[in-house]
């Protein structure tokens, strides 16, 4: 609940006239008269200044957060135009320019949320003062009119801000009745706290709370029928048991009281915090266990990096059944391109006997082009892999989350998670005991160091040793000992970074030509020498080459080294797919985006794959490396004209809908609603024979599927972004993806309403009301 809230500058007095509300709907006021905000990013932007009061917010952080699936530079115009009139609406001096991004410059006492942070620290302070305790936390949360940012659409605020600042008013909410309740308040606090479990029926907490009061009061049958409704509860919704405090309490009720365990030492609750907890059931019983195998290959020429792997091996859990009752947890981080993953799968697999239950691997996709995965699709992912059954498996984070940690309970599996954004997109996947994780990232993650106390194996460059001996592992060691000087300096050129390296191998490989250059024609090679030449006179790739702040941009010129090399059909595939939205794009959907026939992007996308521009990633489905993907968007945005780039998006959008109706026909032949028009010429979708096949493409798609009804509302396709999530009622339904389609329709629902298109925006929120009563939410499914 604490806040360190940066103190604002002395000149901040200037905006004290202006106060800010974001308990509720977000509210600008300026001398008690209402700042009209226009709906759109204007008002995201706002937001995002306003949870870092007086705070340096990065101009890349906005933009992710605005314009997630907009190329950086496009982006950043459109963000220069949002401040602009944010500050002719508001102050001129609110928003600063910093270097970097901006900052919102005010005091304290402007915002109610920093208030509401304010007195919940102080009444923390109060130490045993119970009195100014109470007082205190009933005027924090008399400051909340309702959920935070309420009239904001905002993924990032929906994901990561919102459900943060509802678990701070439960825990404060929480401690205000735990006050009360010391003080004998119990028959008074009984209907807040039926309205409290009406509204939030999986908060066990408040159950725990209501049935210790309607004990209390005397109320025994009542306590027990509460008893009886939060079992059902979650046995229905999650398929778990209450929580063993909450069983705690109800054999003490049966028993006729209440316990110093259950009650604690003052004879009430002890506070806890208002995070929703689902506690996981038993785990699933196997015959035998099945133990996933999912590490990716590691690669044959791996070389140095000797003292991380020893700092590495001495964080293994001991051997014979000795391991340590909680997870070890390692993070390696460091640069793009510092070889994090090439490390962590290179150990994974020399360790992999060490862990005799398995391994468990998932990209994250932190950084790259779209969206970082969430944390429920690994979960369900994991939880599949580890033999749990679809139905079995929980729709919302903590019961996933907790459903892994008593799946793993008392077994030794190894965790590789990839390129994680940030701490809060792991710690869900964090198995409670016996495991190792490892995760990488270019993020610190100090986050997870700090609360799960995470040890820190840091990647800096390649030595020179190491570097030549990388290049001879790819060139051949022959090859090296004929022009080492030359080595040395063709190393340092590529500063001695080992994504870097292995690219400037291939590029010596590609103009060779054929035949084999550590063979007998090896005479026929282009000489090191010619590639240190050629990177000197490019002068535009060196700096790319060298270490920047800009990540995404280190290694730039490697990578164009090899587009440079395309033919004009291929380097105009590779600039079109890098506009993609989805994490991989099959030949079908790739020949739609380019505007070719089937074969012809078949071998389009093979010969880009065979020059490292591409990654098969499974039967005719490709994808590329983030940073690869972001050089594919940035070329896009340079050679291709606007007007070329909509109309392929809007052709590949299009083929999605058109094969997702072409789908929901199969799935659900009753369904009922208006078709979409006719697909265009260029947008031929696909056609089903069979219900399983209908289902497999759209599981297979489903990723790709969510990332183009974002990608169709940011690119104003919007009757495709509301279109979309209804035509896939039929497949939400069947397989239960309920963060899914949620997700999807409130995109949808804010499309429709952008459009001003009354059919659209019924038949989305007839869709969410249905969601909300397939999963007995019928208060929601109500509105």
């Amino acid at each position: 609940m604490q806040s360190s809230v940066s103190a604002p500058p002395a000149e901040a007095a200037v905006c004290k006239e202006f106060d800010f509300q974001v308990l509720g709907p977000l509210e600008v006021s300026h001398r008690q008269r209402v700042v009209q905000l226009p709906a759109g990013r204007l008002r995201v932007l706002l937001s995002c200044l306003v949870m870092s009061p007086n705070e340096v917010v990065s101009s890349d952080t906005l933009i992710d957060r605005l314009w997630a699936d907009t190329p950086v530079e496009r982006a950043r115009g459109a963000l220069h135009t949002c401040v602009r009139r944010l500050r002719r609406l508001l102050c001129p001096d609110l928003v600063q320019t910093r270097a970097g991004g901006y900052a919102l410059r005010v005091p304290v006492e402007s915002v109610d949320l920093l208030r509401f942070r304010d007195l919940v620290r102080r009444s923390e302070a109060a130490g045993n003062d119970s009195g100014e305790k109470l007082v205190l936390l009933r005027e924090a949360l008399a400051l909340r009119r309702g959920d935070p940012f309420a009239d904001v659409a905002s993924p990032w605020l929906d994901r990561e801000v919102v459900p943060r600042l509802n678990d701070e008013w439960l825990s404060a909410l929480m401690c205000r009745i735990d006050l009360e309740m010391a003080a004998g308040r119990h028959h008074e606090l009984i209907p807040e706290l039926r309205k409290l479990t009406t509204a939030h029926p999986l908060h066990e907490a408040s159950w725990q709370r209501l049935i210790l009061a309607l004990h209390r009061c005397g109320r025994r049958a009542e306590a027990l029928e509460a008893y009886q409704q939060v079992l059902a509860i979650l046995r229905d919704e999650l398929a778990l048991d209450p929580s063993d405090e909450l069983r705690d309490l109800h054999r003490s009720i049966l028993d006729g009281g209440a316990t110093a365990s259950q009650a604690g030492g003052t004879g009430e609750l002890e506070p806890v915090a208002g995070t929703i907890v689902h506690p996981a059931a038993d785990p699933p019983v196997q015959s035998p266990p099945i133990r996933p195998q999912q590490l990716p290959p590691g690669i044959p020429c791996f070389t140095g990096r000797t003292m991380e792997l020893a700092t590495l091996d001495g964080l293994l859990p001991a051997e014979h059944g000795q391991s340590a009752q909680k997870s070890a947890i390692v993070v390696v981080d460091g640069a793009a391109g510092a070889g994090k993953t090439t490390l962590a799968v290179h150990w994974a697999h020399r360790v992999r006997d060490r862990f005799p239950d398995g391994q468990l691997y998932a990209d994250l996709r932190g950084y790259g082009m779209g969206a970082p995965v969430e944390p429920t699709a690994v979960l369900e992912m994991f939880l599949q892999a580890l033999g749990v059954p679809a139905q079995q498996i929980p729709p919302e984070l903590d019961g996933r989350s907790a459903l892994l940690r008593s799946t793993l309970a008392d077994r030794r599996v190894l965790v590789l998670l990839d390129n994680a954004r940030d701490s809060a997109q792991v710690r869900p996947l964090l198995p409670g005991s016996h495991c190792l994780v490892l995760v990488t990232s270019r993020s610190q993650l100090r986050g997870l160091a700090v609360r799960q106390g995470a040890y820190r194996v840091g990647l800096n460059w390649l030595s020179v040793e190491e570097s030549v001996t990388l290049l001879a592992g790819v060139l051949g060691k022959d090859r090296i000992a004929a022009e080492p000087d030359t080595a040395v300096q063709l190393a340092g050129l590529c500063a001695h970074m080992p994504l870097a390296l292995a690219l400037a191998a291939e590029r010596i490989h590609h103009l060779s030509g054929p035949g084999d250059p550590t063979g007998p024609a090896a005479g026929r090679s282009v000489p090191l020498h010619d590639l240190v030449a050629e990177l000197a006179v490019e002068r535009d790739r060196l700096d790319v080459l060298s270490v920047g702040d800009d990540e995404t941009s280190a290694v730039r010129g490697v990578f164009s080294w090899s587009y440079d090399a395309l033919d004009t059909a291929a380097a105009g595939a590779f600039r079109v797919l890098g506009l993609h939205p989805g994490p991989d794009i099959s030949t079908e959907a790739a020949a739609v985006l380019i505007g070719v026939g089937t074969d012809q992007a078949r071998r389009l996308m093979e010969g880009l794959a065979d020059r490292g521009l591409l990654e098969r990633a499974g039967r005719y489905r490709y994808r590329f490396h983030d940073l690869m993907r972001l050089y594919a968007a940035e070329r896009a945005e340079a050679e291709e004209s606007e007007p070329t780039r909509l109309a392929a998006l809007h052709r590949v959008l299009s083929w999605y809908m058109h094969t997702a109706e072409a789908a929901e026909r199969i799935l659900n032949p009753g369904h009922q609603h208006r078709p979409p028009d006719p697909p265009e010429e260029g947008c031929a979708p696909l056609a089903f024979s069979s219900h399983e096949e209908a289902l497999r493409w759209c599981e297979t798609e489903r990723a790709n599927l969510m990332a183009a009804v974002r990608l169709a509302f940011e690119v104003g396709e919007y009757t495709i972004a509301w279109r979309l999530p209804t035509i896939l009622w039929g497949f939400f339904n069947l397989r239960k993806h309920w963060g899914d389609w949620i997700e999807s329709h409130r995109v949808g629902l804010a499309a429709a309403r952008a459009q001003g298109d009354r059919y659209g925006e019924a038949s989305v929120l007839t869709s969410i009301g249905l969601t909300r009563w397939d999963q007995r939410r019928l208060t929601e499914a109500s509105k």
